[in-house]
């Protein structure tokens, strides 16, 4: 399997649904060239003699209609999307979430209307390309798409070329897995599984590593086992000592453990919860 990452803030626009919405419909979304964040998307450099114009304007004019679908790739050695720069830029300071792609079968979309044209590499140059006379339509692609300035090479890059943009319908079987944002809210998350259930996908969590700058993604399991350590029924109000034994230990899966804990509570209770880090939480 080939992975690809789509970094998405989650956020509705005035004309598309939220990003959890369209990943539900089986749906990625192409742009045009103008429609896309760099100031200096498609600049390269023209022939400049009077008879180059009759070959060089239409085929420029021609790739402006294209829709283009941009994924990042994992560098060597990564196992998962944790481009902080992306996770910032593109998924809402962490508010949103990465969906993780086989680019295998995304490049093989049966839908009417996914009329991919070709992938692209970026290339990350000092200088803006230059258009030959020699070059043929891929060479031509490959630089006005392909090619973009060593500030973007954080993005690591692969492109998906379309004829048309739009909407994309996509295999269902093209995403594998989906990585929830440090910050997700915890109202996003259970929204973003319910939505996606369906897909039969792996869900992990975007997690710091404890002093570190690194990141680490873990496996969500939907595991809330626990022992009750000790239990102390007062006058008005229970005491429940409880140790958590699930490995997921994030703060939204904490809160759901709590919520699924009392909701089997016929009394005011409160809860000392710990964990096998030897730290514990109040609620």
């Amino acid at each position: 399997m080939s992975k690809v990452y789509k970094y998405r803030a989650n956020i509705a626009s005035d004309k598309r649904d939220k990003d959890s919405v369209q990943l539900s419909k089986n749906i990625l979304y192409a742009a045009k060239l103008n429609k896309m964040n760099d100031p200096f998307e498609g600049s390269v450099e023209l022939p400049k003699s009077d008879r180059h114009e009759h070959w060089v304007t239409p085929l420029i004019q021609e790739l402006h209609t294209i829709g283009i679908c941009s994924l990042s790739k994992p560098k060597e050695n990564e196992t998962f999307p944790c481009n902080e720069l992306l996770w910032a830029h593109y998924a809402n300071s962490h508010r949103g979430f990465c969906i993780e792609y086989d680019l295998d079968v995304l490049m093989n979309g049966q839908s009417t209307n996914f009329d991919i044209r070709n992938q692209i590499n970026v290339t990350y140059e000092n200088e803006r390309p230059e258009v030959f006379e020699t070059d043929n339509v891929f060479d031509v692609q490959r630089k006005v798409f392909g090619t973009k300035s060593l500030a973007w090479a954080y993005e690591n890059e692969v492109r998906l070329v379309f004829l048309t943009e739009g909407e994309k319908i996509i295999p269902p079987k093209a995403v594998t897995a989906i990585y929830l944002g440090l910050n997700i809210s915890i109202e996003d998350r259970r929204e973003i599984i319910k939505l996606t259930t369906k897909h039969n996908i792996d869900y992990y969590q975007i997690e710091r590593v404890e002093n570190t700058y690194a990141l680490k993604a873990t496996k969500l399991l939907f595991d809330y086992s626990y022992e009750i350590v000790a239990f102390e029924k007062g006058y008005l109000v229970d005491n429940y000592i409880i140790l958590y034994k699930s490995p997921n230990k994030d703060n939204n899966t904490m809160y759901e453990f709590v919520e699924k804990f009392r909701s089997r509570l016929t009394r005011p209770s409160n809860l000392t919860v710990s964990i096998r880090t030897n730290t514990h939480c109040t609620a």
